[in-house]
């Protein structure tokens, strides 16, 4: 049951990515068509002012989600009756706090933009993305639920048609007005008919959320809750300060334009990054379950697994993003918002290492470890401040990305002892000796598919990126082939795919 609904999840997740993001990418071709560059800009900097704001949520629905893994395994209906009405009640104060604390954050917006030329009422605009997120948190507590019962699949049809429906609502809008406020109203609105729909369907699949008598949670439990909620916040701090100051600190130094420029690499990036994480958030709750029920060999088995799927997928990605991502944004949105070389192997190197991170992070968070590394973000996101602001007023939006690049080697090598050393109870030294071999891969992968490349120049564009896309797939799958071909983990692999394939169709 458990890897059947890990399936499900995965299957409608990715259908549901490939219809959200193919609409949001023809919103954003639309919206760089008909407003001024420095509301992209706007957009991708006021998403990570937000961000902070995000931070009073404390991590509390992580530290929730974890929390039902057991009482839902165990059929514990009164217990998730408990812990969701907890729930509901924490997150109705976090919405009040996060307006209030959103309203306090609006005199200081101007300081974080170099130049605020160009930006017409900014103020109403900040509004509406507070109004946006405070409402999220009201409706959006009970999908923890769902998704920790593995059963996110059931609600996925709603959120496609919504998708949909935001998405053509506002290409027309930019079509016909080219006006970025009803631009985002349309957000609100359907955010808020989207979660209402997605609440009353998850009414019907748990109706005894809907009973009154429920009973408090005993004071053990509001102890382990509140005990992995102070780590989770130094994590969540650590990791906003990492992922998200980047656009703060470019917006500031070297421009708001500059931000909107970025902000379309982050969208390819996160494009295609949804799809792996289908993989690894699907698999959390699944974990999750597995950590209850399994000894550490099993473990140690599904994840490397996991980890060893996730390194063809990012290292596959990083590829293909190095040879396509300067020739696709110049076709998609023109000459002026592409990067330097330079500056887009900076981008994909830090999107590699942070992802194959996050498989640390999927398998930590399923665990429940939260306490073991709580500094950790901290001091990297301290180090990732310094280095960023110290390198971008040194050499520029370049020296930004470097910093998160070198930050990030703190996660790198404690993520891996706690798993290997709480979880699985082995050496850390396998770890990093496979995390070398797929590096290596990685760069023999990218000498032979570059040099390739550039002795078959192509004139046409379209056919240029169609070949540089199946010499960017093709070189690194086949030398993976043949490193792993006789590995005991791509055996099992291979042999489960084949188990999910009915026998008809082999």
């Amino acid at each position: 049951m458990r890897t059947k609904n890990t399936l499900k999840n995965i299957i409608m997740n990715f259908f549901n990515n490939i219809l959200l993001y193919g609409l949001r990418f023809v919103s954003r071709i639309v919206f760089t068509k008909t407003l001024a560059s420095v509301y992209l800009g706007v957009n991708g900097l006021l998403s990570n002012v937000l961000g902070i704001l995000a931070l009073t949520e404390l991590g509390l629905g992580t530290a929730i989600g974890y929390s039902l893994y057991s009482p839902l395994a165990k059929g514990e209906k009164e217990k998730v009756k408990s812990l969701m009405y907890f729930y509901k009640k924490a997150y109705q104060i976090i919405a009040l706090i996060v307006f209030v604390l959103g309203i306090v954050i609006l005199p200081f917006l101007p300081f974080l933009i170099k130049d605020t030329t160009g930006i017409n009422n900014l103020s109403t605009i900040y509004i509406i993305y507070l109004l946006n997120m405070a409402i999220s948190y009201l409706f959006s507590y009970k999908r923890t639920l769902i998704q920790s019962d593995q059963k996110k699949y059931k609600i996925m049809p709603i959120l496609m048609i919504f998708s949909i429906i935001t998405s053509l609502a506002q290409i027309i809008v930019l079509v016909l007005f080219k006006n970025y406020i009803l631009y985002l109203i349309i957000q609100i609105i359907t955010t808020i008919l989207e979660n209402i729909f997605v609440n009353r369907f998850i009414n019907k699949e748990y109706p005894y959320l809907l009973e009154k008598d429920v009973n408090k949670l005993e004071k053990s439990e509001l102890s382990i809750i509140k005990n992995n909620i102070k780590a989770l916040l130094l994590h969540k701090i650590g990791s906003y300060t990492v992922s998200s100051t980047d656009n703060l600190v470019i917006s500031k130094i070297v421009g708001i334009i500059q931000v909107g420029i970025y902000s379309n690499y982050v969208l390819i990036i996160n494009m295609i990054n949804s799809f792996i994480d289908i993989l690894t958030s699907n698999v959390i709750s699944s974990f999750g379950n597995l950590i209850v029920a399994e000894n550490e060999e099993k473990r140690l088995k599904v994840f490397k697994e996991m980890n060893f799927i996730c390194f063809i997928l990012y290292g596959i990605s990083a590829i293909c993003f190095i040879h396509l991502f300067n020739p696709f944004i110049d076709l998609a949105f023109g000459s002026f918002y592409v990067f330097s070389k330079e500056i887009v192997y900076i981008i994909v190197i830090n999107n590699y290492i942070m992802g194959m991170i996050n498989v640390l992070s999927t398998v930590q968070s399923a665990s429940g470890l939260y306490q073991n590394d709580k500094y950790a973000p901290i001091i990297q996101s301290i180090l990732n401040l310094i280095i960023s602001i110290y390198l971008a007023l040194k050499i520029g939006i370049i020296g930004v990305f470097i910093g998160t690049v070198v930050s990030s080697l703190i996660p790198f090598f404690i993520k891996p002892y706690i798993i290997y050393h709480h979880v699985f109870k082995e050496k850390i030294i396998c770890y990093f000796k496979d995390y070398l071999k797929q590096i290596i891969i990685l760069i023999i992968s990218f000498i032979i598919s570059n040099v390739i490349i550039n002795l078959f120049p192509i004139k046409y564009i379209i056919l240029d990126l169609l070949f540089r896309l199946l010499i960017s797939v093709s070189i690194p799958s086949l030398i993976i082939f043949l490193f792993y071909r006789k590995d005991e983990v791509f055996i099992n692999i291979i042999s489960r795919i084949k188990g999910l394939i009915p026998k008809k169709v082999r």
